[in-house]
C-alpha cells in the first residue's frame, strides 16, 4: 500500500500500516487543523505485537514517502478485545483548544497572525501579505477564534478570500483561489493514471435559500446605522434576507466596500454538491476543483466545503461536498 501511517516518540520511528484497519482523515473550511481516525489491532495473546500508540504521540501519514498531514493523538478508546481506535488533530490543536486576549493597533492582518503563532509555538510554512490594518481588543477567545476573525475582517475590507491550512505540520495562509486542483488515480502501484472525474459515485446536487444574504446592514460599534445596501434584483425575487455588520467607528469609511464584498459572497442561491471519487491527496478542504457530471446537472468550479478520506482493504476514496465558488 502507497499509504503508510508512522507514530513518532521522540527520534524512534515506527511503520504502524500493517496494524491499522480503516484509515481515515478529513478537513473542513469552517475548521481550523486536520482530524485523522485510525484503529489498532488488538490482541492479549502471548506473541501478539505490543501496541505502539499512546495519547501525545505523533502520527505521520505518508504516500510513498510524501507527507500528507500529522496529528498529535488526543483520544483513545478501548472495548474489550475490539480494535483499540485513535483519533488525532495536527498542531492547529493548540489553537482550537486555547484561550487568549490580543490588543493590536493598526497592525497589518498577516503581522497580528504571525504574532498568535509565534506565541503558541505553531510553525508557519507560509502567510502571504493581507494588507488590512487590525485595531482591536480580542477578549478571552479561542485563539483560533481569533485567527478567524481577523481573516474574516481582511476579507472583507478587501474582497478577497483566503485559505488556512496546514502542511507538514506548518501553518499556510495563502488566496484561496491560487489553489486549484485536479487529481488521477491508479488502482495499482503502477498502473495506469486516470482523470478523477472519469469515476463520479453518488452525485447529490442541492439548491437552497436558506443561507442567502441579500442585504447588509453596516453599523458602528455605538450602534448607530452607518448604511444599508441591498441586492435589489434578488430582494425582488426572494424577499428581504439581512446581515448585520460591525465595523469599528475608525472603519466607517470601508462601510461601502464591506457591504459590497458581502453582497457579492452571499447574495445567491447557494448550491450544495456532494459526490464520493478515487481517492487524491491533493483534495483538502478550501481548495477548487472543477467537476462535470452530467446526471444532477453538477458543472463549473468548486469549492471544497469540507472532505472525507477513507482507506480500507488498500483502496482510496474520498467524498468531497461542494459549494459554488
Amino acid at each position: 500500500m502507497a499509504h503508510e501511517l508512522w507514530v513518532l516518540k521522540g527520534d524512534t520511528k515506527t511503520n504502524i500500516t500493517p496494524m491499522i484497519g480503516t484509515l481515515t482523515w478529513r478537513s473542513n473550511k469552517d475548521e481550523l487543523g486536520d482530524e485523522i481516525n485510525f484503529s489498532i489491532a488488538f490482541n492479549d495473546t502471548k506473541y501478539f505485537p505490543k501496541n505502539p500508540c499512546d495519547i501525545g504521540d505523533v502520527v505521520v501519514l505518508l504516500n510513498n514517502g510524501k507527507e500528507i498531514t500529522r496529528a498529535i493523538i488526543v483520544d483513545e478508546v478501548k472495548n474489550g478485545r475490539s480494535p483499540i481506535g485513535y483519533i488525532g488533530f495536527d498542531y492547529a490543536f493548540y489553537l482550537n483548544k486555547s484561550d487568549a486576549v490580543y490588543q493590536f493597533n493598526k497592525l497589518s492582518a498577516d503581522a497580528c497572525i504571525k504574532k498568535i503563532l509565534k506565541d503558541f509555538d505553531v510553525p508557519i510554512g507560509n502567510i502571504v501579505s493581507i494588507p488590512k490594518s487590525i485595531t482591536k481588543i480580542y477578549n478571552s477567545k479561542k485563539v483560533s477564534e481569533i485567527i478567524k476573525e481577523i481573516i474574516t475582517a481582511a476579507e472583507q475590507s478587501l474582497g478577497m478570500k483566503y485559505l488556512m491550512e496546514m502542511r507538514q505540520g506548518k501553518l499556510y495562509i495563502e488566496k484561496q483561489g491560487d489553489l486549484v486542483v485536479t487529481g488521477t488515480f491508479q488502482l495499482f502501484e503502477g498502473g495506469n493514471a486516470y482523470d478523477i472525474n472519469s469515476v463520479i459515485m453518488s452525485p447529490s446536487k442541492r439548491r437552497s435559500i436558506v443561507d442567502m444574504v441579500n442585504t447588509i446592514q453596516v453599523v458602528g460599534n455605538n450602534d448607530k446605522v452607518v448604511l444599508t445596501k441591498s441586492d435589489s434584483k434578488m430582494v425582488n425575487k426572494y424577499g428581504r434576507l439581512q446581515k448585520v455588520v460591525t465595523l469599528d467607528q475608525k472603519e466607517k469609511r470601508s462601510a461601502a466596500k464591506v457591504a459590497e464584498n458581502e453582497l457579492k459572497q452571499l447574495s445567491k442561491v447557494i448550491e450544495e454538491n456532494s459526490v464520493e471519487l478515487m481517492g487524491n491527496d491533493n483534495f483538502r478542504a478550501g481548495r477548487l476543483f472543477k467537476l462535470e457530471e452530467p446526471i444532477t446537472g453538477i458543472k463549473g468550479t468548486f469549492l471544497i466545503k469540507d472532505v472525507l478520506h477513507t482507506i480500507s482493504k488498500g483502496i482510496h476514496t474520498m467524498k468531497p461536498n461542494l459549494e459554488v465558488k
